[in-house]
């Protein structure tokens, strides 16, 4: 007997053909798949070129759907390789796309059985509740933030991404939940026990998922959506309203163009949430899900070739050999677009991770390339996005749409040079298995060769942030020179900060100057001018005084945080809004604030030990305010500005 796998709910149903409609989540046929009765029987027609000597190490990073379909072809094809998967996570394999579902009332062995279905755990050295820290390259280890050792000879980075999180006044307080774990998940179900009026952030796929879980527990629900639709940029302004009146229909309060502000709490729990428009929304649990940043610390850190997500080859190779990725984390080829893209589904995922497995235990092949395809169900209303669904420039495109909003079904197609590449259903998806193949007829095969090298932009960015998208919007109104109102309010808010940070700088200096710590005194200085520098950069584009070795730590933890959450979370935005200056503007602030908080720690020492901080001559750029220690090279490192522009203290 065949089994079919629900890609949207993963609901398994047993027949000759997959349900014409999934009776767990209602999603039509078109989105099952078939699961094999005997997964490694299909490896048997792969050819081995390269066979792997016995006993040879296969580490993997990540046990979800990339990671353990990269397992699965490597037991099938290499039986007497030894694989080692490593998870922070400390709970057994489960189905990602459920977590809405758990939230939302499904019981935890049901939760948990469902993920046995797809794989098999035996044969593999699990490696559970331990956190992967560093890659050692050169002697080919995994080194554990347990102190744990894994030596490899074949590595996969399945590290798969995490929520974007933005720092808005009032994060700390309880009761605001991002969810990419079992464990959020949890954490979410326990904050609903005491929840009756919940806020969702981000009308997008994942702020849907928000609103199918909390509509499950029967909370009040208001959706906040920047854009003027909702399932933007997947659904356009014909299907997005259609979508919008199922949420309504059901009672979900729809609060369109309109944006955090802060957030409001009393002892420490949140109470409201402060919007754009000047409003408070009383709520006593949020839900936030404006998109997922791919995890590539490990690979960025030691060396490998990163842009938005972990660069592959057609094999799934990075840039150092024998160290492959896939899944959410991975930058591979995509069939449709052309080009290298982040893709993150579940689907994806497991073919990514299948192709990775194959070339590790030395397969004949190479991944063709992904096909996006998001299955999603909101408000009883089955959609999906399929290819370039909603392309970013409409040249050299043509459309065709067919809606009828009294049976709440919308079919747009999209071609290109009369072949489809992509497509958006609603309400209807009897026609999307048909199209999705026409998608792949009209792919492009994906280029041989090394791992392409980053853009150019991302050769300076600190940490290529992104919330991946499938599409941008599709008119061309809504790509003007005007910067997006997300982009805006980020630059302000930083315009602010820096402000504030110039005077309190002065304060400091005169504080250290005081205590006869004159080195200390020129370093506050220059950082001084150089946040009138970036103050004065983000405004074109678009607290106490404490004794010097305090004042130095504070400086320091201001900078970690700036560069460690607010500044990655806003170039996230810019990318995401395709505002290259904005993104250029923050990234040189923040590279600047690395060197800050590097001196202000070094400072910090010899202040502690009882002198003056031992510092050479320091420049700042009058353009990106960098600053430097020494002599200035004939050009800024960031922005190329001359050395005639660098400011001396």
């Amino acid at each position: 007997m065949k089994r079919w796998q629900c890609i949207n709910c993963g609901y398994v149903h047993k027949g000759p053909a997959p349900p014409k409609v999934c009776p767990s989540c209602g999603a039509p046929f078109t989105a099952f798949v078939e699961l094999d009765q005997n997964p490694k029987a299909r490896f048997r027609r792969i050819q081995v070129v390269s066979p792997r000597p016995p006993g040879f190490r296969y580490v993997i990073v990540g046990n979800s759907s990339a990671g353990r379909s990269a397992a699965r072809a490597i037991q099938a094809l290499d039986p007497k390789g030894h694989v080692t998967v490593i998870s922070e996570e400390p709970t057994p394999l489960y189905y990602r796309p459920l977590l809405p579902d758990y939230i939302g009332g499904l019981d935890r062995k049901s939760f948990f059985e469902m993920g046995k279905v797809t794989f098999d755990d035996s044969g593999l050295e699990l490696v559970l509740g331990e956190k992967a820290e560093r890659l050692d390259l050169e002697g080919k280890q995994v080194v554990c933030a347990g102190g744990r050792t894994f030596a490899y000879d074949a590595l996969l980075l399945a590290t798969g991404s995490n929520p974007l999180q933005v720092p808005w006044p009032g994060s700390e307080a309880d009761g605001i939940a991002y969810f990419r774990t079992f464990a959020d998940a949890e954490r979410i179900a326990g904050m609903m026990a005491k929840a009756t009026r919940a806020v969702v952030v981000g009308g997008g796929l994942l702020g849907l998922e928000f609103v199918r879980a909390f509509l499950a527990r029967g909370l009040k629900i208001t959706l906040l959506v920047r854009e003027n639709r909702v399932g933007f940029p997947a659904l356009d302004e014909q299907g997005g309203p259609i979508v919008q009146q199922a949420l309504q229909d059901l009672g979900v309060d729809l609060a369109l163009e309109e944006e955090v502000d802060s957030f409001e709490s009393a002892q420490g729990r949140v109470t409201g949430v402060k919007t754009s428009r000047g409003r408070t929304i009383p709520c006593d649990l949020v839900g936030v899900a404006i998109g997922v940043r791919p995890r590539i610390e490990l690979a960025r850190e030691a060396g490998i070739s990163t842009d938005r997500g972990i660069l592959v080859d057609a094999h799934m190779q990075t840039s150092a050999p024998g160290v492959y990725a896939a899944g959410d984390a991975a930058q591979a080829w995509d069939r449709v677009w052309g080009q290298q893209r982040v893709n993150t589904s579940w689907h994806n995922s497991q073919e990514q991770g299948e192709a990775a497995g194959i070339a590790m235990a030395g397969g004949e092949g190479a991944y063709p390339g992904a096909v996006s395809a998001n299955y999603q169900l909101a408000a009883g209303l089955p959609f999906c996005a399929l290819g370039i669904a909603s392309p970013p420039d409409l040249t050299g495109f043509e459309f065709e749409r067919d809606a009828a909003l009294d049976k709440r079904t919308y079919r747009k197609v999209v071609r290109r040079s009369g072949q489809i590449v992509g497509a958006a259903l609603i309400g209807d998806l009897s026609t999307a298995g048909e199209i999705e193949e026409q998608i792949k007829a009209a792919a492009t095969a994906p280029p041989e060769g090394p791992v392409p090298e980053p853009p150019a932009s991302a050769v300076s960015a600190p940490a290529p942030t992104s919330i991946p998208r499938d599409s941008g919007p599709e008119a061309p109104s809504e790509r003007g020179t005007d910067m997006k109102k997300m982009t805006e309010q980020f630059m302000k808010d930083a315009f602010a900060g820096e402000s504030q940070a110039h005077m309190k700088y002065l304060n400091f200096a005169k504080k250290a100057e005081e205590e006869g710590k004159a080195n200390v005194a020129r370093l506050f200085k220059a950082a001084s001018y150089s946040e009138q520098v970036h103050a004065s950069r983000h405004l074109s584009v678009m607290e106490g005084i404490e004794g010097t070795a305090e004042n130095l730590a504070a400086a320091a933890g201001g900078e970690g945080f700036e560069i460690d959450e607010m500044y990655p979370a806003y170039i996230a935005v810019a990318i995401e809004q395709d505002e290259p200056e904005a993104q250029e503007s923050l990234n040189h602030a923040m590279q600047t604030e690395k060197v800050h908080r590097e001196l202000y720690t070094r400072a910090k020492k010899a202040v502690d030990a009882g002198g003056d901080a031992n510092l050479a001559e320091l420049w700042v750029c009058d353009f990106c305010g960098f600053t430097m220690e020494g002599e200035p090279p004939d050009k800024c490192p960031l922005c190329g500005n001359l050395k005639r522009n660098f400011v001396k203290f």
